[in-house]
């Protein structure tokens, strides 16, 4: 499974609707899984300063995110694919 990230410019949008728009993306991975695809929503960052929202996905394809999305009705401006790096532990 890769981890996808969704960047989405939501100027103007309150804390609640950044909240009910993840809840969204959410219950879309959820259906999604139900149908056999397997999504995973992990989260996102939200950044009231400009409307803009980075959320988290767990997928094995970057069309499974992108249709998840658009069935959340949620916009997006990007979704691309990205690497986890850990750093090393200094001891």
């Amino acid at each position: 499974m890769a981890v996808f990230l969704v960047f989405r410019d939501l100027p103007g949008v309150t804390r609640d609707q950044y909240a009910a728009a993840q809840q969204a993306a959410s219950d879309a991975a959820q259906q999604a899984n139900v149908g056999g695809r397997v999504v995973r929503h992990l989260g996102g960052f939200y950044m009231p300063r400009g409307g803009r929202v980075i959320c988290i996905f767990g997928a094995d394809s970057l069309v499974d995110v992108t249709a998840v999305n658009e069935q959340a009705g949620v916009p997006s401006t990007e979704v691309l694919e990205a690497i986890e790096l850990h750093p090393r532990s200094l001891t």
